[in-house]
């Protein structure tokens, strides 16, 4: 389905296995929009995890300071970088909730998408891609409080196939 008016810059807030990598790749596959990857300094964890631009804390700096990054944020121990890109164009983007509030001031209009499942789920899907460093039920919890807050539309990744919850994000973005 392809949208009839141009693209909302689509931002999907989550805790850490919630699926927005997964729900992306269907929105990018399927509706068209083009994921902008942000910069980061965590090691890549696996040849599938592919949503970010891996480089060195050196190479992060270097662009830091040449301001080649519309924001920044440093959680779990390392940085990420959000590249500048043309938000006209049908741009999608995976954040994490503390980010939002910096992002929304540069891009007012955005539209916010917050993914999550319950704790049990989540937990078992980092122990299950080795991710245990950040199996904290406080931190998730907060993240997924927080996003609810900041989002317009939620999805229980528990409930809903990537593909549903990626339909109904484009229904929700084009309504």
């Amino acid at each position: 389905m392809t949208p009839k008016t141009s693209p909302k810059l689509v931002v999907i807030i989550g805790p850490s296995g919630a699926g927005k990598s997964s729900v992306a790749k269907v929105l990018c596959e399927r509706y068209g929009f083009q994921l902008q990857k942000t910069v980061t300094t965590r090691p890549q964890r696996d040849e599938y995890d592919t949503d970010h631009i891996f480089i060195t804390d050196e190479s992060y700096q270097e662009m830091l300071d040449a301001e080649a990054f519309f924001g920044t944020l440093t959680i779990f121990g390392h940085r990420y970088g959000l590249p500048r890109f043309n938000p006209e164009a049908p741009t999608l983007l995976l954040l994490r909730a503390p980010a939002i509030e910096e992002f929304t001031t540069m891009f007012p209009s955005a539209f916010i998408v917050e993914i999550d499942a319950p704790l049990e789920i989540l937990e078992a899907r980092l122990r299950e891609r080795n991710s245990h460093d950040r199996i904290n039920r406080e931190h998730l919890e907060k993240e997924i409080t927080w996003g609810r807050t900041l989002a317009r539309y939620t999805a229980d990744s528990s409930l809903a196939t990537p593909d549903a919850i990626a339909s109904a994000i484009n229904e929700q973005v084009y309504a």
